[in-house]
């Protein structure tokens, strides 16, 4: 019996591992957007993780015997994790990105007009010097032709 009740504990865990990881990525998705390509392998990576994490809890818990009462109790450990950490986990987890992000978002927002003016100038500088190396390449191989044939002609 004791047995039983630690396989059924270790899928619980896992269900709420599970539960938090999808969660992970439902917020990523919210904050990023991303192409429909990418949300497919997004997708495939999370049920290859899912999937490795029940497998190890199984193995590790059950010698890799996998019960009906296992996926219950999975079942049963995302359900408690969405009906009570979700909401809960969200914001904190959206609290602390939000108070670590923003002092970088407004040095981003002051920042950027001084760097695009910047940028702008060199670009024109960049430009500059080119058509200047451009000649100066064009003049080079003049001389070098013309002292190619006053070599050739002694």
């Amino acid at each position: 019996m004791r047995e039983e009740i630690n396989v059924f504990l270790s899928a619980l865990c896992v269900g709420v591992t599970t539960g938090f990881i999808y969660d992970l990525l439902r917020m990523k998705r919210r904050a990023i957007k991303t192409r429909r390509i990418f949300i497919g392998v997004e997708d495939v990576l999370f049920w290859v993780i899912a999937a490795l994490l029940t497998f190890a809890a199984a193995y590790i818990s059950n010698q890799g015997e996998i019960r009906f009462y296992f996926f219950m109790a999975m079942v049963l450990g995302i359900s408690i994790y969405f009906w009570l950490f979700s909401r809960w986990i969200t914001q904190i987890i959206t609290f602390t990105v939000n108070t670590v992000v923003w002092p970088f978002a407004k040095l981003y927002c002051l920042l950027k007009p001084p760097a695009k003016r910047f940028a702008a100038l060199v670009g024109k500088g960049t430009q500059k010097t080119v058509k200047k190396l451009h000649v100066y390449r064009l003049k080079t191989g003049l001389r070098f032709r013309s002292f190619r044939n006053i070599m050739r002609k002694i």
